[in-house]
């Protein structure tokens, strides 16, 4: 089984072996070896290490292989941070917080590629404003890149755009923006970025002139077509419907649908047309299982949660032309993902319209802000996963995550007690007049702590003379240790312990210096329940040679929650990278003091996992 440790591992082998005098040691290595050193690489290493020593092409290419067939065998997916810097608040310069991003991966550089987005929910309802940017992550280090344009035209600011990869080329389609006067503007805009020059290029006119203004909605590429589905636009009505455009000619097309009859009676007379379903615009996944099968699954309206429509077409015919055929859909059950509303819970704020007046306010959707939905797949099998809440989450191991998050908290606690111990002295010093002081010691406003494996650096913790203290800023860095009872830190467990040291600091700047920092005195750490407040894995397998008359049932398997997994996080994006899972930004909030930006997760397959299986999760066979 790979675990983090074994991810660290292979970032190390990848980057020895690239450094090292290969042609001296290495490639004197009895090929076995060489093989088990290759398989703590991921693919992103992999390929790296492929041009960067040819000579061991063919070891790379059998490795390859291997993690082609191990695919099917790993089913369940296992959370890894992505690398930041060792300081928290570079990290958090590096990008600026948002939501709604557009992501896409391009195999050729094994880069994930992000735009735009806009900033965070404002608490008190202001404007948001929305970006052009465009950011690289490399998968093999995880570290997130700006990429620099080098000239016009740029695509307007906007978020929930449609970006995918064809070709050599990354597509980026409609969004939306917020204007300043409350009202959202939606963009028809078709734009082309060549990642060789690093260039935008706006795509043919008649794209903008003939398309409908779209955001929210799912994108695949089939040849030299994009497929959608969704979205919305100027009128609050969704766009239920599948559309086609030519990447060439910009040209733009609704498909006709038409339900699949091949099971009915032909003596019997025929029905009247079945209506294709209606999925909720923002909470649908366009899925291409291979040329000329399309699955389209989501949430379904009105109320049905438990159906997926598999389409099929001729990918001989050119889409957009009036003599193409009439697609072929069917419905088939879902199950496992999605399920009805219980009773007996408060109406969620953001539910549409449709279900205020039969709910009677009295009812909640579950999983409604987790519609996020990646496909990876192999030569054989493709693989859909997805974040959110299990059903019944109560009945979860509560020792499997609890035993974790309660080593983790009495570690940071353990030093702040330390922390506030060394501060107080300090302080006592700088404040007895019997007590001499250097000029040196005058001057320095900072304090520096270790403990462990913890380095805090505390920015204005004091003042020169009678002067008033400016606001303080902690600046941490946690590095590994190898000592197993030191527990590891997520981003949540960074922010909570920058809290308690800035309640500690302001506490003792009050008792000191005299100076009130009454709304600050006390920590606003939420009690937090790793258990609830923690995102579990779902997963669905699709066979890629499967026909329409034998797909019968989509089938998730909700995986046990982890620690340290995501916490609960609205507006996210989720993208296949290859076999693993990337997932980047959105909104997380534990209390109305900590609203930000969720970071950046790595989901890579495994073969088990350590935590126990939790009653309600399926295993798979």
């Amino acid at each position: 089984m790979r675990s983090n440790r074994l991810l660290k591992i292979g970032f190390f082998v990848a980057d020895a072996i690239r450094t090292f005098d290969y042609e001296q040691y290495v490639l004197r290595m009895p090929e076995p070896a060489l093989l088990n050193m290759l398989r703590f690489l991921r693919l992103p290493d992999l390929e790296t290490l492929k041009t960067a020593c040819p000579e061991l092409s063919e070891l790379i290419d059998i490795q390859l292989r291997h993690l082609d067939d191990e695919f099917p065998h790993r089913p369940y997916y296992q959370f890894d941070r992505g690398a930041p810097p060792e300081d928290v608040d570079d990290d958090e310069k590096m990008m600026c917080d948002r939501q709604n991003v557009s992501m896409t991966y391009f195999p050729g550089d094994q880069c994930v590629y992000m735009f735009g987005g806009e900033t965070l929910e404002q608490m008190d309802g202001g404007p948001r404003a929305t970006f052009n940017d465009l950011w690289r992550l490399e998968t093999g280090t995880m570290k997130w890149s700006r990429v620099v344009i080098r000239g016009a035209p740029y695509p307007s600011p906007k978020c929930q755009a449609s970006f995918v990869t064809w070709g050599d080329q990354l597509v980026l389609y409609g969004g939306r923006a917020y204007r300043h006067d409350g009202r959202d503007v939606f963009f028809s805009e078709l734009h082309f970025f060549d990642v060789a020059t690093s260039t935008w290029r706006r795509g043919a006119e008649s794209a903008s002139d003939h398309q409908t203004p779209m955001a929210g909605h799912s994108a695949i590429i089939t040849d030299n077509f994009m497929i959608m589905y969704g979205g919305w636009s100027q009128t609050p009505d969704t766009m239920a419907r599948l559309t086609a455009m030519n990447l060439r000619t910009g040209e733009f097309k609704i498909i006709d649908m038409m339900h699949s009859t091949e099971f009915e009676d032909p003596v019997v007379p025929p029905r009247p047309p079945v209506v294709f379903p209606k999925f909720d615009w923002r909470k649908t996944k366009l899925v291409l299982i291979r040329e000329g099968l399309i699955l389209l699954t989501g949430e379904l309206q009105p109320g049905d949660y438990g159906s997926s429509v598999v389409i099929e077409y001729d990918p001989q015919d050119d889409l957009i032309s009036d003599e193409y055929q009439m697609w072929e859909w069917k419905t088939i059950p879902t199950t496992g993902r999605w399920w009805r509303p219980r009773e007996g819970a408060e109406l969620h704020r953001d539910a549409p319209q449709w279900l205020l007046p039969r709910s009677n306010a009295n009812c909640s959707m579950p999983n409604f802000e987790f519609h996020q939905i990646a496909d990876v797949r192999n030569s054989t099998k493709i693989r859909l996963v997805s974040l959110g809440r299990l059903k019944n989450e109560h009945s979860v191991p509560r020792p499997c995550i609890s035993d974790k998050y309660d080593a983790t908290q009495l570690h940071y606690r353990e030093f702040v007690r330390h922390l506030t111990r060394h501060l107080e002295t300090e302080f006592q010093k700088r404040t007895d007049p019997n007590v001499p002081t250097s000029s040196a010691t005058d001057l320095k406003t900072c304090a520096v702590f270790k403990f462990l494996n913890m380095h805090c650096k505390i920015e204005n913790c004091f003042v020169n003379g009678n002067g008033k203290p400016k606001p303080a800023k902690v600046r941490l860095r946690i590095t590994m240790r190898k000592n197993k009872k030191v527990p590891k830190l997520d981003d949540f467990d960074r922010w909570e312990l920058r809290q308690s040291i800035l309640a500690a600091v302001n506490q003792l700047q009050s008792k000191y210096y005299d100076i009130s920092h009454m709304d600050q005195l006390v920590a606003r750490v939420p009690n937090r329940n790793s258990v609830v407040k923690r995102l579990s894995i779902f997963v669905a397998e699709i066979d890629r040679n499967i026909d329409l008359e034998d797909f019968q049932e989509l089938v998730w398997h909700p995986q046990p929650m982890q620690f340290p997994s995501p916490a609960e996080t609205r507006e996210f994006a989720l993208i296949g990278a290859n076999h693993d899972i990337i997932m980047h930004s959105g909104i997380v909030t534990f209390n109305q003091s900590m609203r930000r930006m969720g970071q950046t997760n790595l989901l890579t397959p495994v073969a088990s996992t350590k935590n126990h299986m939790a009653p309600n999760c399926c295993a798979f066979s």
